[in-house]
């Protein structure tokens, strides 16, 4: 009887098995510019309580010298995108390279893990606009496969 469960078990894992292995069928750019933040709020039990920053986009033509500084609590901007990772199932965390190529040809690579069938947010932030001045690539991996690439060109 207890070869008979574990043969069960075992079979069991192997149907199953399968419909829990993950897909990544492409990353989508959404939006992408400059972006400050903006506190949102919300009463609760007649107080005014704050809910955290929302990113709000500030126009899709970046041009330093037409940007105000934002809301954030450093008070700097950020130059990004929102993009969807698509893939199933849906919510099943993955592992990205990013790949970020500065104006002066040089690279940062990071690692982000990230859920399939969700909307994420990726940028810089800019301390000094003109380190930021030129154009700036980011390109998203999974594996040896490139699913996205977006560029900025900041003046």
């Amino acid at each position: 009887m207890r070869k008979h469960a574990i043969l069960v078990a075992v079979l069991g894992l192997l149907v199953v098995g399968p419909a829990y292995a993950q897909n990544v069928t492409s990353a989508r750019l959404l939006e992408q510019g400059v972006y400050s933040a903006q506190l949102s709020k919300e009463e609760k039990s007649g107080k005014t309580v704050s809910t955290g920053y929302k990113l709000v986009k500030a126009g899709a033509a970046i041009d330093s010298g037409d940007y105000e500084v934002g809301q954030f609590e450093d008070g700097y901007p950020r130059i990004g995108f929102w993009w969807y990772l698509d893939g199933n199932p849906v919510g099943k965390i993955v592992e990205l390279k990013m790949i970020k190529i500065n104006p002066d040809g040089t690279t940062n690579t990071s690692s982000w893990s990230r859920a399939l069938g969700k909307k994420a947010w990726n940028g810089m932030r800019v301390t000094e606009w003109k380190e930021a001045a030129g154009k700036t690539t980011f390109q998203m991996w999974y594996g040896s496969r490139k699913l996205m690439e977006t560029s900025f060109d900041v003046k």
